[in-house]
């Protein structure tokens, strides 16, 4: 079980007033902000995959909340938002080879990557089926792959059985290497703190927190800025920390957000995840990730004829898309989604993946499913059963315009 090195942190937040300001905290006139908000869950936290007996023998608990899901929200909409990521692994590649050995085994040209300039990549295998979405990150002596912890051993032995006498070294380091998020308008003034916040999306910078360096990638995920900080683990608590302390003394907000909040706000971005929303059983054409994630001009790697013929021959037979529900209806994750015209008792032609109440799209429902070629095509409509009703839904594309503070 991987374990979490904020545990304590989070148990800090959940113990604290969403207000720390005293002349709120003892106002008295009616009607006045007390600090003390109203619906206060408990600290949770949610299994990441499967915990018992599960075929990699890796598991962990993510962060849920920690008792205050509407403010967790908020701050990433107008301050700092923290995301803690245990379920991230990471593999070291060192070595001279090791960058031509990345480049050919998965979908990306790293001929862009750099030390101000990280990618996006899928790695599949031989029937073009994914393995796994990384992100890979140039370091002076190494570059890295940050990829879900049920998927890193399968990444690591694949590297391993196509390295023979090449100058590489793989080592998984993820006992080392730790995974922070930053999600909001204000997370620049933040980060330029510590250094210089990337400019653009996947851009990379180092960091200096607490005498630390850190590793900043820029990933707008969140229909907002937001950064992935690669510490290491040690240093975890520390980093956090100071983080903290310098929103504070710029009187930025900031929050640790769990799940439930980030995955509101993630699905308001429009980003899809891996093992959740499409996984090891699909095509890259079938993530609609295809421009950010796969190059059609690089060299060979497993599984590339299949996707440049998907890709200049036809279409998937099934994609990943986003759903408008029309109505107060949530439908939940594994909810079958049928052809509007269709009647009943008819084959269903997709299934939600993830799903959340919106709060910038008017508290309307938002979804991504996973859906057959009938019915992908944006501005279909489509039929759902949610919370004991039948519903409508509008394919069409998630993510918005950058919430700005």
């Amino acid at each position: 079980m991987i374990e979490s090195p904020l545990q304590l942190e989070h148990e800090a937040e959940s113990a604290r007033e969403p207000v720390e300001n005293p002349s709120l905290q003892a106002a008295e006139r009616p009607g006045a902000a007390s600090g003390q908000a109203e619906g206060r869950l408990e600290l949770e936290y949610l299994p990441w995959g499967t915990l018992d007996d599960s075929e990699d023998g890796v598991g962990c608990m993510i962060l849920a909340t920690c008792g205050w899901v509407e403010l967790e929200y908020a701050v990433m909409r107008r301050g700092c938002g923290l995301l803690d990521q245990p379920n991230r692994g990471t593999l070291s590649i060192q070595g001279a080879d090791g960058r031509e050995l990345i480049n050919r085994m998965v979908t990306q040209d790293l001929g862009p990557l750099d030390a101000s300039r990280s990618c996006r990549s899928f790695m599949t295998d031989r029937t073009g089926r994914l393995v796994a979405d990384l992100v890979i990150v140039q370091l002076p002596d190494e570059i890295l792959l940050d990829i879900d912890i049920h998927q890193l051993k399968a990444v690591r032995d694949i590297l391993e059985h196509h390295v023979f006498t090449e100058d590489v070294t793989i080592e998984d380091v993820t006992s080392k290497w730790y995974r922070i998020g930053m999600h909001g308008p204000l997370i620049e003034a933040v980060i330029d703190s510590f250094g210089a916040m990337p400019g653009e999306d996947l851009g990379a910078s180092r960091l200096d927190i607490a005498g630390v360096t850190v590793q900043a990638v820029r990933r707008d995920i969140a229909a907002v800025s937001g950064c992935d900080l690669f510490l290491p683990r040690d240093h975890a608590v520390e980093i956090w920390n100071t983080i903290r302390q310098q929103a504070g003394i710029k009187g930025i907000r900031a929050r640790t957000v769990g799940w439930y909040a980030f995955n509101t706000a993630r699905l308001e971005g429009g980003t899809p995840v891996f093992n959740i929303d499409f996984g090891p059983t699909n095509l890259p054409h079938e993530t609609s990730l295809i421009d950010s994630h796969v190059s059609f001009t690089k060299g060979c790697y497993p599984g590339q004829e299949v996707v440049a013929r998907m890709q200049h021959l036809g279409q998937p037979k099934q994609r990943l898309r986003g759903l408008r529900i029309l109505g107060d209806f949530l439908p939940v994750s594994g909810t079958q989604v049928f052809a509007a015209e269709d009647e009943a008792l008819a084959e269903p032609v997709g299934v939600v993946t993830s799903s959340t109440i919106s709060p910038l799209k008017g508290a309307a429902s938002i979804a991504f499913a996973m859906l057959k070629k009938r019915v992908f095509s944006e501005g279909t409509r489509v039929r759902l059963h949610a919370e004991g009703e039948v519903c409508e839904a509008v394919v069409a594309e998630l993510g918005i315009e950058e919430v700005s503070s």
